[in-house]
């Protein structure tokens, strides 16, 4: 029942602007370019796209994406579903009309008939606690059927190894970035095999190197090998409040990642103070302002964002994503076996974290026994794991292949154990 009260409602907040009204008066001649509505009502291109994005969530206006414009057209079904809102008001109840009174064209022209996956995608560097944040909605939503695509710049998957769980089905894609053209297929491809288990929320967790320019350009692929089986809620970014500004300067990836999102949650505010989140939010702003900006410490977060559209805070076009071949990082795996001091450990990391986007892994500490290491530009952060078959870490280098001879220096003079480096 609450479904089509939302419809109704976003109907007839798409009437109550001036600037919708005249656009459907524009659209009553037939398509329209993006570009001939920007010309007609003098307004900037992503105020049009708020709008047009308030038209098409309540079914009046369709859009087709053709090259770098969108056109757009009156959706007939929708409008004639419109049309009879105001005869519920005054219409008997009838067998063919749910307890709010929606009929079922209504629902048809809503599109609400429909039993599709909830999909969320979660960006953010590398870093700012996507898999915190996914092991947090996995929790709340125990009981619901819930699928992940958790994707991995390196070979190793260690937060799909944090992420596993005999009640969630997952699929991994590593060793690059899904919205990259070298594993793209491979996210169309998973993307339709997901749709044949009908879950209730499907997330997918990016790489934090990923740039979702392209995202609904991929979600359109899969459409065509799996039909309309999802709906499409938001991408969530994630912002490392301790590390945002240097991450920001280091790569446009990051910029691309909040540019594309619809809720931007500030993560770590616990290790910050007032005036700087005051800072990160206005950053934010300068880059995306529309996106809803919600605030996380120590993984908590306000998951009433379940129960609404974050696509009515959509702000860019899609466009090409930066990742690539060309652009792709290199990526290290170090293999050991036995025990490390952790005081050792942390010498190391501190040694090489200037070169690196981030390192992270398993190790068996002395005394202390199995942890998960991340490190996060200049942070150290160890927590216990569940024992693993040996230790493991991957890195990911600012420097290229020249991050080789510093990792195995740095290893050989702080904790000088023989260990494996490999590609």
């Amino acid at each position: 029942m609450d479904s089509c009260y939302q419809n109704r409602a976003a109907i007839f907040k798409a009437l109550g602007d001036e600037n919708r009204w005249k656009i459907l008066d524009i659209l009553k001649g037939g398509e329209k370019c993006a570009c001939v509505l920007l010309n007609k009502l003098e307004i900037s291109q992503p105020t049009l796209s708020h709008h047009m994005k308030i038209l098409c969530d309540a079914r009046l206006v369709n859009g087709r994406k053709e090259g770098k414009w969108t056109h757009y057209s009156i959706n007939k079904p929708g409008v004639e579903a419109a049309c009879q809102l105001l005869n519920t008001l005054t219409l008997d109840s009838r067998s063919d009309r749910c307890d709010c009174g929606c009929s079922d064209s209504e629902k048809r022209g809503n599109g609400i008939m429909e039993n599709k996956t909830q999909l969320y995608v979660l960006t953010g560097f590398l870093g700012s606690g996507k898999t915190t944040i996914l092991l947090k909605l996995l929790d709340s939503l125990k009981g619901k059927k819930v699928g992940i695509i958790q994707n991995e710049f390196g070979k190793l998957g260690i937060d799909g190894t944090i992420l596993r769980n005999d009640d969630i089905q997952m699929v991994e894609i590593n060793r690059g970035s899904i919205f990259c053209s070298c594993l793209k297929l491979s996210f169309v491809q998973a993307l339709a095999e997901m749709a044949e288990h009908e879950f209730d929320y499907l997330f997918v967790e990016s790489s934090g190197l990923g740039d979702p320019s392209n995202v609904e350009e991929i979600l359109s692929a899969a459409a065509t090998l799996c039909g309309d089986k999802y709906n499409f809620k938001g991408a969530i970014c994630l912002v490392d409040a301790v590390n945002f500004f240097d991450q920001l300067d280091d790569l446009e990836t990051v910029y691309r990642q909040l540019k594309h999102c619809h809720l931007a949650v500030l993560t770590k505010v616990d290790l910050v103070d007032g005036q700087r989140i005051m800072e990160l939010k206005e950053k934010i702003r300068e880059i995306n302002p529309v996106c809803r900006i919600d605030v996380s410490s120590n993984g908590n977060l306000d998951l009433s964002f379940l129960n609404e559209d974050l696509m009515q805070y959509r702000w860019a076009e899609g466009e090409e994503t930066t990742n690539s071949e060309e652009t792709k990082p290199k990526t290290l795996f170090l293999n050991f076996e036995g025990e490390v001091e952790l005081e050792k450990l942390e010498h190391f990391l501190q040694a090489v974290e200037a070169d690196l986007y981030r390192a992270k892994g398993f190790f068996h500490l002395s005394g202390k026994g199995w942890n998960q290491i991340d490190l996060v530009g200049k942070r150290v952060d160890v927590k216990p794991c569940e024992p693993q078959e040996k230790s493991q870490m991957v890195f990911i280098s600012k420097i290229g292949p020249a991050v080789i001879r510093k990792i195995m220096s740095a290893w050989e003079e702080t904790v000088g154990l023989p260990m494996q480096l490999k590609n």
